[in-house]
């Protein structure tokens, strides 16, 4: 089943000053190309070129310098509108990044058309590549990024079918010295790894190529680390020059606030408050919670506890409060349908279908009265059968 999907995005140095697309533009960074629109490149401006050589190859380029804080702006929203739509999302590079893309109904189709879509409008160039895994979903973004026709490409199971012809120079860069030793030995494809035993592959390689070796198999591994939002929010400023104990308060106050604004689901495990005086002098008080803190008064009530556990004689003029979260970004795709009831049989058909057979129990596939079961196995006869087995006095129902 089709489950991981890798999107490169770039444009984004383009799109943050809003480029014409009817003239060649290119973005500099440090004198060398950074970006550069499709009139630019048909013109034979390359990434990486310096000012100079533009200059020659391409009279006419308007160029741009990189706006880099709207540029990062900009991708962080991008970044933010996938993790929306994905199970999870972990960022590999700059550019591109894995989503967990299960449990849609039609596998996702309307959601990756409302990406290229929301992509067209920002003017950010969009590549993906969909397969059952995270090392596969890779190979078929390379796959797309080869043409220009094609902006995804899928890999489908069965697997080791679809990577029969496919050549071992698109995996990923972590792999380029097991496709050079494979070029060495004449292994070209994964059709050519297909064949081979995995002793073979462990003597003439090593352990470190067997991962390539269960891909031709047809073997992928569908798990996407939910790195993005991040599990750590910071924020940091300066105290007033007057002191005073309300003053403090409020700071706390509003950074109880703001740290609310970024739960987003989570729930906060560790606290950090990092304080320095004008000499240098600081001091960190941290607290980790059993129960994470879901409350923007809960939050404001520790921090205030560890800022009384100060030393006093530290004058702080500046203060930074790190916060770790519980767990990382919960999507909001995860909420139930609106036709779903609050029938719990009707919620576990639904994991069911969102995460596979195996996210519920295996004889709830075949319990059609949910309900019925669990009032006849908590019933009054039942628990009192139950209590007399274990030899005590049944109690009155």
């Amino acid at each position: 089943m089709l489950s991981t999907l890798c999107i490169r995005a770039t444009g984004f140095a383009l799109a943050a000053q809003r480029a014409p697309r009817h003239l060649p533009v290119v973005v500099i960074r440090a004198g060398h190309v950074l970006e550069a629109n499709p009139l630019a490149r048909r013109a034979g401006v390359a990434i990486g070129m310096p000012l100079s050589a533009v200059r020659a190859v391409c009279a006419q380029a308007v160029v741009l310098q990189e706006d880099a804080e709207a540029a990062a702006t900009l991708r962080e929203r991008w970044l933010k509108r996938c993790s929306r739509l994905a199970l999870a999302t972990e960022p590999l590079d700059e550019h591109t990044a894995l989503l967990d893309w299960r449990g849609f109904a039609d596998e996702g189709r309307d959601a990756i058309h409302t990406l290229f879509a929301e992509a067209r409008q920002a003017g950010v160039c969009l590549r993906m590549g969909y397969s059952v895994g995270r090392l596969s979903a890779q190979v078929a973004l390379r796959l797309a990024q080869q043409g220009t026709s094609r902006a995804l490409r899928v890999l489908a199971p069965p697997l080791f079918l679809a990577l029969k012809q496919v050549p071992l120079a698109l995996l990923p860069e972590l792999y380029a010295p097991v496709v050079e030793r494979c070029r060495r030995l004449g292994w070209r494809t994964f059709g050519d790894l297909f064949e081979l035993p995995p002793t073979l592959i462990r003597q003439m390689i090593g352990e470190h190529a067997l991962p390539v070796w269960y891909l031709a198999q047809g073997y992928d591994n569908a798990q996407v680390q939910p790195l993005y939002p991040p599990a750590e929010w910071k924020t940091d400023g300066d105290f007033p020059e007057l002191l005073l104990e309300e003053n403090v308060l409020a700071t706390w106050q509003r950074v109880a606030r703001s740290i609310a604004i970024h739960m987003q689901g989570r729930g906060v495990q560790t606290l950090r408050v990092h304080l320095q005086d004008a000499d240098g002098h600081e001091q960190t008080c941290e607290a980790t919670f059993p129960q994470p803190l879901s409350s923007p008064e809960a939050v404001y009530r520790q921090i205030h506890r560890l800022w009384q556990q100060r030393n006093p004689r530290l004058k702080p003029t500046r203060w930074k409060v790190c916060v770790r979260w519980s767990a990382c970004g919960q999507p909001s795709q995860l909420l139930l349908d609106a036709q779903t009831t609050a029938d719990l049989h009707a919620t576990l058909t639904y994991l069911q279908q969102r995460f596979g057979a195996r996210a519920c129990f295996l004889w709830t596939e075949h319990e059609y009265d949910w309900r019925g079961r669990m009032r006849s196995y908590y019933g009054a006869d039942n628990l009192a059968l139950y209590q007399y087995r274990l030899g005590k006095e049944p109690e009155p129902v």
